[in-house]
């Protein structure tokens, strides 16, 4: 299929995915239901039909010298004069009570009436976004969806997502490409965009009271490569019994890496006891079929509902149980439940291991925080097929999570993306966390 079709056909499906995953997480990325223009500073544009040769062309592959210089902080945020609140649509401030480096964040006010801000600035000269992924390090009063547009001179973009947790300390987060508009130029980007929706957007007659008090703050708006081979990981959390009775078979049909996300506590001594979740044995059994052994929180709770108090146990007894068991030579890995945590539980997972998930995005370029590395979760039916696609066409790092393995749909999704991967073995590399800790951390 022609690359820029592809674009306009498949991007509304896999964007509900980033969006609203069943990992958890408030916000939508696929903003359909707002203004277009508003964001561009342009009308709407229709979508230019391209031949051949020039898709051939847009497909080389980036030169590393071409982006080299790209690559790491491209704004400090010391100097806010370059931005401004699109079309008076919310505020930008500086705040020098917090930030992540240097000495002053943005802060990001939200407009009064639809409860959005659009922080914009034009670059100082063109720059070329091929080869390179954009990130940010935030952090807001609540939790919510944060898009970052590059644009061209006609107003056509690329659009990342990724997830911010509220009342956390500044951070970085790993950005994914979940929508493209238009033709963009990615040689001639000339304007950055963060946008963020608080609430509700107002109706005519009332007033939106969601969005007063909240804010969010950014810094370090920085690039990071993106893998040259597009890359998929594929996970499985919770530690259900269904990841041995219904996943195994089919990953080893296929002979790819796998890595399953256990809950130590919740494991049962032998299939005898009731539940649903693994056996130790069965544990045993996925590791000697070449899985990876990693971590959730000891009984599986979300960790953005520990207490500090809890915290410990919750985090530091997984990394313990992962050494007794012997399974963390290659590292140790740890998923967030539901893709929540809080700043007590983030920053023991920091402490104790080498690579954690969370967030809500496919394809990101390398990590530029290895602790919120993201994760698309439970995609059903086609919708597996949909983000391999996606990604092989794309490109980027897209970790697909799945959690129990009952219903149909849920088994389709999976055998789904196992073909699709089938269907693009050679063009799609299917890595282990070891390999991404290893390979594409920034």
């Amino acid at each position: 299929m022609d690359r820029r079709t592809y674009l306009v056909t498949a991007t509304g499906a896999v964007v509900a995915l980033a969006g609203c995953s069943e990992m958890g997480g408030p916000g939508e990325t696929d903003d359909e239901d707002h203004d277009d223009s508003a964001a561009n500073g342009d009308d709407d544009h229709d979508e230019p039909e391209t031949d051949d040769e020039e898709t051939e062309e847009e497909e080389e592959e980036t030169d590393e010298d071409d982006y080299d210089d790209l690559v790491g902080t491209y704004d400090d945020f010391e100097d806010l004069d370059p931005w401004s609140a699109f079309q008076d649509i919310g505020a930008v401030e500086a705040d020098t009570e917090q930030y992540y480096e240097g000495s002053q964040s943005a802060r990001l006010l939200p407009d009064s009436e639809d409860g959005q801000i659009r922080a914009r600035r034009e670059t100082d000269e063109p720059i070329d976004i091929r080869g390179v992924t954009p990130g940010l390090a935030m952090t807001a009063s609540d939790s919510g969806m944060v898009l970052i547009q590059l644009q061209d001179e006609d107003g056509d973009y690329v659009e990342y997502s990724q997830q911010v947790m509220g009342d956390m300390p500044l951070a970085r987060h790993n950005f994914g490409l979940t929508r493209v508009r238009g033709d963009p130029d990615l040689e001639e980007i000339i304007v950055l965009q963060i946008i963020r929706w608080f609430g509700e957007p107002a109706d005519d007659e009332d007033e939106d009271e969601d969005a007063d008090g909240e804010e969010m703050w950014v810094d370090d708006f920085h690039f990071v490569p993106t893998p040259e081979t597009p890359t998929v990981m594929l996970q499985f959390h919770g530690g259900y019994e269904t990841h041995y009775e219904e996943a195994l078979p089919r990953v080893a049909q296929y002979d790819f890496p796998a890595t399953t996300f256990v809950p130590p506590d919740r494991l049962r001594d032998d299939a005898a006891v009731e539940g649903d979740r693994l056996t130790y044995g069965q544990v045993e059994e996925l590791e000697s079929n070449g899985w990876t052994i990693g971590c959730q929180t000891a009984n599986g709770s979300q960790a953005g509902d520990i207490d500090e108090i809890g915290a410990e146990d919750a985090i530091i007894e997984p990394a313990e149980w992962l050494e007794e068991e012997g399974y963390d030579d290659d590292g140790r890995f740890f998923a967030f439940p539901g893709s929540q945590y809080n700043e007590e539980t983030y920053e023991l997972v920091q402490e104790n291991y080498d690579l954690a998930f969370a967030g809500q995005t496919q394809s990101q370029g390398y990590a530029g925080n290895p602790h919120l590395c993201s994760v698309v979760s439970n995609p059903s039916g086609d919708e597996g097929e949909s983000l391999v696609e996606w990604t092989a066409e794309m490109g980027g790092i897209t970790s697909i999570g799945f959690y129990q393995l009952e219903e149909s749909e849920a088994i389709e999704g999976l055998e789904s993306t196992l073909a699709a991967l089938d269907e693009y073995s050679g063009e799609v590399d299917v890595i282990t966390p070891g390999q991404m800790a290893d390979d594409y951390v920034y």
